[in-house]
């Protein structure tokens, strides 16, 4: 059920994605961006956040949390929830209601991925002022931020959807 009803849902999850995208990108004209997540609490009507960042607003996280142990840190750097200046800059519903069912929730955040992997043959994300070193995140709100590349190994090997070697 869950899968004929996402299936249904692409085009107008494409272009919540490409407009929410498009028109942050004219508010944001002289940043360069090191990530892209989709900070999504699925149970919660499917609700996915864009969210952005940036290696000057990195830096200053960096400055406010102090000493971190190397993996602290990639855990922080990668994790929207500590990214202030563009967590959330959009934020969509797939659903008209809660989502109960944790194989479903899974089902939604590979089905995620999925349109991630066709994003990146659009103008859109083209356009996307990136680091050489850009990476894109699919993940659970309450879940660690690896999650996302241990997801994306299911789709593909490339290095845009990894933060740990």
């Amino acid at each position: 059920m869950i899968q004929q009803f996402l299936e249904n849902k692409q085009e107008e999850f494409h272009k919540q994605l490409n407009d929410g995208i498009s028109e942050f990108l004219l508010e944001q004209m002289d940043e360069t961006f090191y990530a892209f997540a989709l900070d999504c609490n699925i149970y919660e009507q499917g609700e996915i956040n864009f969210c952005f960042n940036t290696i000057d607003e990195w830096e200053k996280t960096k400055i406010r949390y102090g000493e971190y142990n190397e993996e602290e840190l990639l855990e922080t750097k990668y994790n929207s929830g500590d990214w202030e200046k563009y967590q959330g800059f959009e934020t969509i519903y797939l659903f008209d209601d809660w989502v109960e069912e944790e194989e479903d929730i899974e089902y939604c955040l590979n089905w995620l991925c999925e349109q991630m992997i066709l994003f990146l043959d659009t103008s859109i994300f083209q356009a996307i002022p990136k680091t050489e070193d850009f990476k894109i995140l699919v993940y659970d709100h309450d879940t660690d931020v690896t999650s996302s590349q241990e997801r994306f190994e299911d789709f593909s090997d490339i290095e845009l959807f990894k933060i740990k070697s």
